[in-house]
């Protein structure tokens, strides 16, 4: 019997990308973004009732296994659980289900600033996140933090910067994540908020909000009608704002130095996550994509 569309956990995310840069100048842009949410217990499942989907294969969209994690095409499950255990975190948090939210390849060509690892204990409680974050020099890390609240949203973490991403920026301070995670309802909105401080204050906002849509045949269609040629996109959109900001007058460091470590352990938190709790007008303006 073939799997209908609402029977995945697996969808797509049609939304917008702020990029705000609050210092040393004021540089702001926004775009439209598809985003897939993959599920990696349904992959054979996914590429085999969505046409144009593939798996580790060419396909107009498409997901490859090698552009994550080991970045070798082995296990993305057992890289998960090692970086845990790298972390000092339980390995049984990645134990259960594990998601990722990113984006698909577009016609054979991938790049992804960003890839967020919802991983699930064994009894499909939401137990841990990994920011795993690349930069155009060919460099990635892995930001990997404790969700110690899963009921209360949205999940807030926390980890020092250990890896240059731009190269107008040093490798000082340190990100606070902010997440609204994705429900299983159609139409419901999720979102991802980065914002990076060091010691002279808040430095940028990067966000991105996006409304689920069933992971079909018609969903992918649409998501693409709404954001043509996605990873492209990105590594063009990436360029042309740092000639704009190199036209402002920042520095750019040629040759940024490449992570220190693997894994950066961070921590999940619980105070800040309770007062956006308590205060709608905070979770509105994750929702909306607004920023700080």
């Amino acid at each position: 019997m073939r799997d209908r569309p609402n029977s995945f956990a697996s969808a797509w995310y049609v939304g917008r990308i702020t990029h705000t840069r609050h210092a040393p100048v004021r540089h702001h842009f926004d775009r439209s973004i598809m985003m897939g949410l993959f599920d990696l217990d349904e992959m054979d499942r996914l590429q085999a009732a969505v046409r144009g989907f593939g798996v580790d294969r060419w396909s107009p969209i498409g997901f490859r296994t090698a552009d994550h994690g080991p970045a070798d095409g082995s296990s993305l499950r057992a890289w998960a659980t090692g970086q845990l255990s790298i972390a000092g975190l339980d390995p049984g948090k990645a134990s259960g289900t594990i998601r990722l939210l990113c984006m698909p390849r577009t016609c054979g060509f991938g790049f992804d600033p960003i890839t967020v690892w919802f991983l699930h204990d064994a009894d499909g409680v939401p137990s841990a996140l990994i920011h795993e974050v690349r930069n155009t020099f060919g460099h990635r890390h892995a930001y990997v933090a404790p969700i110690d609240r899963p009921a209360h949203t949205p999940w807030r973490q926390h980890a020092d910067k250990t890896m240059h991403v731009s190269p107008f920026f040093d490798r000082d301070g340190g990100y606070d994540f902010t997440v609204m995670p994705p429900q299983p309802t159609a139409g419901s909105r999720m979102s991802l908020r980065i914002d990076y401080r060091n010691v002279d204050g808040l430095l940028l906002t990067a966000s991105f909000v996006g409304e689920r849509r069933p992971f079909s045949t018609r969903g992918m269609l649409g998501a693409v009608l709404h954001s043509p040629a996605v990873t492209h996109k990105a590594i063009v959109g990436i360029h042309v704002e740092a000639l704009k900001l190199w036209r402002k007058g920042l520095a750019y460091r040629s040759v940024p130095l490449p992570p220190q470590q693997g894994v950066t352990a961070g921590t999940a938190c619980p105070i800040a996550r309770s007062q956006d709790q308590t205060n709608p007008s905070t979770q509105n303006q994750l929702l909306k994509g607004t920023s700080r």
